[in-house]
């Protein structure tokens, strides 16, 4: 039974890593999409690489270098397959004792928010990843649906969305089918008009950047386990 299991588990991950490296392109449930921080210009100050959201607060089309929020890794990034709850949100800047799973908690208009999905992320290159879960939380307003109201920002070319056509609640995703490479995300959206904020109709632009790692460490824990009870079942037939 045991020796059973663990080639049902072993094929699975083997069938696994061939349809990713055959079609190079499609995400698993249980991969996971980590966050790279952002870098910042020791001058100016404005991120010029890592993850971010923009607020086109100044409502020009374009995501500009100063309206720029840097985002960073949380708990546990972006989890294929999976949904997250509600991270840290209330009034005045982050503190040590916030946290969120998808990213850190960030400082925007001088209060905290996060980002969380109520609906799992799926997807691939070449359809795009759904992010019509994704979801923020700000200044304790629970949820502000950001999963939909495509637009383009006019400097697409230096955002790294170059020609893209963004479409409700896709997301644009770059990368090269290998485990453990970079990817990139590049996410349209428009705040929603309802009053729960006073960001209504602003137009709203993510970029994340990371590397796309695979079904968690755990897994590979549970094939070690079956490995190391199959070689004390082994031993026991062998002193029989």
């Amino acid at each position: 039974m045991i020796k059973l299991m663990l080639s049902a588990v072993l094929l699975a991950t083997v069938g696994t890593l061939t349809i990713n490296e055959t079609l190079a392109a499609s995400v698993n449930n249980g991969d996971v999409l980590t966050i790279t921080s952002p870098v910042r210009d020791p001058v100016t100050g404005y991120i010029t690489s890592g993850s971010y959201f923009v607020m086109d607060m100044n409502g020009d089309g374009a995501a500009g270098a100063f309206e720029k929020t840097g985002l960073s890794q949380g708990t546990t990034g972006i989890v294929i397959g999976s949904t997250t709850p509600q991270g840290a949100s209330h009034g005045g800047f982050p503190t040590a004792s916030d946290t969120n799973a998808v990213d850190k908690p960030w400082g925007f208009f001088g209060s905290t928010g996060s980002d969380y999905l109520r609906v799992a992320v799926t997807g691939s290159t070449t359809s795009g990843l759904d992010l019509s879960g994704w979801t923020v939380t700000w200044n304790g307003i629970p949820a502000i649906d950001m999963g939909s109201g495509a637009w383009k920002p006019t400097n697409c070319a230096s955002l790294g969305c170059g020609s893209h056509t963004f479409t409700s609640g896709n997301a644009q995703f770059v990368w090269d089918g290998v485990y453990g490479n970079s990817y990139v995300l590049n996410y349209a959206a428009i705040v929603p008009s309802d009053g729960t904020t006073n960001f209504g109709n602003v137009h709203y632009f993510l970029h994340l950047e990371g590397t796309v790692v695979p079904i968690p460490a755990a897994f590979w824990l549970l094939a070690s386990g079956l490995i190391g009870l199959m070689g004390v079942a082994r031993r026991r037939k062998n002193f029989a």
